[in-house]
């Protein structure tokens, strides 16, 4: 638990602005106070304070009802009942729905309660809040398709037709809107009309995974299998993590996409979900923590919303498959691993996507350092579909990550050979995975060959750049163009603290410690717990004459649980210190002098992907 980490400053900054807000003058009243009243009040600041720290955390369920609990004990300050709304509706909780009768009026209670009237079949009811829903920008994209699948539910399929035609001419999204009239047609059981529909819709267009399967499937029930396929085939090609599943989607085809009317509700979600997406997708060089003012707030705003649709979306239909992809997704983005692997929980078990979930639960395993338990997860897999390349590459990347280098080395070059094509755009990785094996078990050569053809797939790459120059440098071979490497990478990632670190190690290591020194006092600034920069910190000192500093360096990095190839290097440095500062002779480390002949054993390369 984090509460009994943060300072008293920590706890006031967080508590007492809203505690200022209440209108109890009893809780700031001077002493004597009554023991039930101090009782409560210490109650409802521990709530706010579990409530602020579970929201930073992206522990939405607990940030809810930790709110809500705050909400019981102060109603009359409104701000509390509304934050248990909003992260209830975040973390898909049920309760959302009973919050909702108790929030002002506005979008989000409307929908979450014109969505419950759905669930309950009260589908007269769901088109009054629908209905309701101020206008804004994102009603403008959902009231027409919210609206027309809530009178579908009602068995009003002529009114709900009426209600779509409005919108099948819009320039951007006509085609989305034509095919949910298909779908409406088609589930009031209107067949000819529903075809016309559906032709209309595949001369308009879309792309979504939704489109591709409702299409297809209306392909093969006009007998056109082949080209049924063929979109399929298509579509994961774009999208190769559906690899895994490809028998379980050819399969959906044999059966209606949309039966329910609560269905095509969650696709109107899941629509403006992609939207955002897109729009974030177009942001992706700010980073909110650093930009400025109205624009992290912006980006901020447009991630809450697109979660709120998502969770939506899968409340409505456990069973929608992009929804939970997009959800975990955009929740990794967010370097929020625990709950984007969560996402995939809720699903059922007669999902077809479920091989694809599993894969990429087995992936952020990875992340979350439970290799062993992806490594087992991906070979489980590989037993059902020993053909799949993403399955291969996936293993190699868990068995890199355990320093497991000839499996991680034959677990890639099984997807290599599985590549359909000559290596091309993201191949590179592959590439890249094979070169990190081979040089870490000495062979240099092969690992250079499998760089350079990495860089000539992906020129402006900074991970390959740094990977690829750091280890020119520890293997003696073309300081300069090595270090025009480091500086492209550091240029095209100048906030990449490993790439840092990378560029002011190989400055020192060509003896340019003036110049090195800054960039590794700063990425020991950025991570203070590193073994391998306190170690690299420490050598700079050591050749800048700052003895008694690197030998504290060294001594913090042996601290900080290195990797056994860093802790003998570590502990190789402080011997030496050791025998210097005694007058005896001891061989120089080869890391403290500059690089004059190719080392031994190379140093463990920064800047991986893992």
């Amino acid at each position: 638990m984090l509460l009994p980490r943060l300072s008293r400053m920590v706890v006031a900054s967080l508590v007492v602005p809203l505690l200022a807000g209440i209108p109890n003058r009893e809780m700031r009243a001077a002493p004597p106070v009554d023991p039930i009243i101090e009782a409560g009040r210490q109650d409802l600041a521990t709530n706010l304070l579990v409530g602020n720290v579970a929201a930073a955390e992206g522990d939405n369920a607990e940030a809810a009802r930790a709110y809500g609990v705050a909400a019981g004990l102060a109603p009359t300050f409104r701000l509390f009942g509304e934050r248990a709304f909003f992260y209830s509706i975040l973390a898909g909780s049920p309760q959302a729905a009973a919050l909702a009768h108790a929030q002002p009026p506005g979008v989000m209670p409307e929908l979450i309660m014109g969505n419950a009237a759905a669930l309950a079949g009260q589908w007269d009811e769901a088109v009054t809040h629908y209905q309701n829903a101020p206008a804004d920008q994102i009603m403008g994209l959902l009231r027409p398709l919210l609206r027309a699948w809530a009178l579908q539910g009602a068995g009003k399929t002529d009114e709900a037709l009426a209600a779509l035609a409005p919108a099948e001419v819009d320039a951007r999204l006509g085609g989305y809107y034509t095919l949910h009239s298909a779908l409406i047609a088609q589930l009031g059981g209107m067949q000819m009309r529903a075809d016309t529909l559906f032709r209309q819709a595949a001369e308009k267009g879309s792309g979504d995974l939704f489109t591709t399967i409702v299409m297809a499937r209306w392909l093969v029930t006009q007998g056109q299998e082949a080209a049924a396929r063929d979109l399929i085939n298509q579509r994961i090609a774009a999208m190769p993590v559906l690899e895994t599943a490809r028998g379980n989607i050819m399969a959906m085809l044999q059966h209606p996409v949309v039966s329910h009317a609560t269905q095509g509700l969650a696709q109107a979600y899941g629509l403006v979900a992609l939207l955002i997406d897109q729009q974030l997708y177009a942001h992706e060089g700010a980073d909110e923590d650093r930009a400025a003012g109205d624009a992290a707030m912006e980006i901020g705003t447009l991630r809450g919303t697109e979660q709120m649709m998502l969770r939506m979306a899968l409340t409505l239909d456990p069973a929608d498959s992009e929804a939970r992809l997009l959800l975990s997704s955009m929740l990794h983005a967010r370097k929020q691993d625990r709950q984007a692997r969560a996402a995939f929980d809720g699903a059922p078990a007669s999902d077809p996507l479920l091989p694809v979930y599993r894969a990429e639960q087995a992936d952020l395993d990875v992340v979350l350092g439970h290799k062993e338990q992806a490594a087992q997860e991906l070979r489980d897999l590989l037993r059902q579909s020993p053909d799949n390349r993403t399955l291969w590459s996936s293993l190699g990347d868990a068995l890199l990550d355990q320093q497991k280098w000839p499996e991680a080395l034959d677990a890639y070059q099984h997807a290599t050979a599985l590549t359909p094509h000559r290596l091309e755009g993201d191949d590179w990785r592959l590439l890249f995975g094979q070169a990190i094996a081979q040089e870490r078990q000495n062979h240099w050569p092969q690992a250079r060959v499998l760089l350079q053809h990495a860089l000539q797939l992906a020129p402006n790459e900074a991970e390959l750049l740094n990977y690829l120059g750091y280890s020119m440098v520890e293997h003696g071979e073309n300081p300069a163009l090595a270090e025009s490497y480091l500086r492209r990478a550091l240029a095209l990632a100048p906030s990449d603290n490993q790439i840092r670190d990378s560029v002011g190690w190989v400055l020192m290591r060509l003896g340019h410690v003036a110049e090195g020194l800054p960039l590794l006092e700063q990425s020991v600034e950025q991570m203070p717990q590193d073994p391998a920069i306190n170690y690299h910190l420490g050598v700079a000192y050591w050749m800048a004459a700052r003895r008694l500093e690197a030998v504290n360096e060294w001594q913090n990095a042996i601290q900080f649980q290195p990797d056994p190839m860093d802790r003998r290097k570590i502990t190789a440095a402080l011997d030496y210190a050791h025998a210097w500062q005694a007058h005896r002779p001891m061989a120089l480390p080869a890391d403290l002098k500059p690089v004059a002949t190719p080392p031994s054993s190379p140093s463990q390369p920064n800047g991986t992907r893992h």
